[in-house]
């Protein structure tokens, strides 16, 4: 075989492990892409049932939110109740000071 034609064979060769390396290449990032996709489904998944579980756990959610509003130091409704009915018994007895005051 003439040097020519063993370079040439020599290049359909590099050739064609080139061509073979680059479709295991690209089978292999299909692969990896339908993994993902499953696992990304799959995780998602586990996050919905996560989140049902917690909604399921905490009711409507006012026991999460009456924590949150303690740690902040913000009144409860009874508290907010009682200061309103208070504020009222002030505003009354204010009125009536003013009523008093004008006759």
């Amino acid at each position: 075989m003439s040097e020519a034609a063993a370079k040439k064979n020599a290049d359909n060769t590099l050739i064609n492990e080139l061509n073979q390396t680059a479709g295991k290449l690209n089978k292999a990032a299909r692969g990896a892409l339908v993994r993902l996709s499953d696992s990304g489904q799959q995780i998602l998944d586990e996050l919905v049932k996560s989140g049902q579980r917690f909604k399921r756990e905490s009711g409507n959610g006012d026991g999460w939110r009456t924590r949150l509003a303690g740690l902040l130091g913000l009144p409860t409704r009874e508290e907010m109740h009682s200061l309103d009915k208070k504020l009222d018994r002030i505003s009354r007895k204010v009125n009536k000071l003013a009523r008093e005051q004008k006759a």
